[in-house]
């Protein structure tokens, strides 16, 4: 075989591996997209709706305090909406947080952004999955409330006194109860910790359906309903009834 047809034969093979990388990549990264009808339907809701750099904001009124949330590993932010707008309407401005190629642990920093545009806010974070990580890195470090979707934190903070509610689901394939519940060690000792019944992975957002998880056992909007209340339980327990003077916020 002369050289020139090893040379072909080389590039067509680097061509074709390449090709593979990249199909490979793009099935396994690709974005967890909103469903198409997301948007249209946060325009009966009675909230502001807003762009800005740091996420994609839901705000009632007069906002009470400040949900700053992380999304699940390329999961697009919006698919969110369903789930927090409720807890908006509640009076809670919630930020939907945009993260460079939907990888919060590459943004831990983003809710900070949403805290600095809003100072008179108090502040809470949370995130589904590897939101949740980058959550709960934040949470410690600047000593805030928590709020985990199938999540936990990558430290372990059971020696920590922070408010703490973490969702969990009975029929998650990708974090399935008895993992759950060993993770659940870590989070801290005042945490409250909840498994949903029917609950799957990607049931706690509307993006379809997830690689390895399980199908839900409850139609997804009373699995909603369930997680918006849960989560407003949460954030009246922390008792920003009003919203407190700017002088008595870190």
């Amino acid at each position: 075989m002369d050289v020139k047809r090893l040379l072909l034969l080389f590039f067509l093979a680097a061509t074709l591996l390449a090709a593979g990388v990249v199909g490979l990549s793009f099935y396994f990264l690709r974005p967890l997209k909103a469903e198409p009808w997301v948007r249209g339907a946060l325009k009966g809701t009675g909230l502001e709706v807003k762009e800005a750099p740091y996420g994609l904001e839901l705000a009632p009124q007069k906002p009470k305090a400040l949900l700053a949330f992380y999304p699940g590993a390329r999961v697009e932010p919006l698919a969110y909406a369903p789930v927090l707008a409720p807890v908006a309407q509640a009076g809670y401005l919630v930020v939907l947080l945009k993260v460079p190629s939907g990888i919060a642990l590459l943004a831990k920093e983003r809710a900070l952004e949403a805290k600095a545009a809003h100072p008179n806010l108090p502040l809470v974070v949370g995130g589904h999955s590897l939101g949740g990580v980058a959550a709960a890195e934040l949470a410690a470090r600047e000593k805030l409330p928590l709020l985990l979707f199938a999540s936990y934190p990558e430290a372990d903070l059971s020696g920590e006194s922070l408010p703490t509610l973490a969702l969990f689901g009975t029929e998650d394939g990708l974090l399935p109860p008895l993992k759950a519940r060993e993770k659940a060690k870590k989070l801290p000792k005042t945490a409250r910790v909840v498994f949903l019944e029917g609950l799957n992975h990607a049931g706690f957002g509307a993006y379809g359906a997830q690689r390895g998880d399980n199908p839900a056992k409850k139609p997804r909007e009373v699995l909603w309903r369930e997680i918006a209340q849960e989560v407003l339980l949460f954030l009246e327990s922390l008792g920003w009834d009003t919203p407190p003077p700017p002088q008595a916020l870190r």
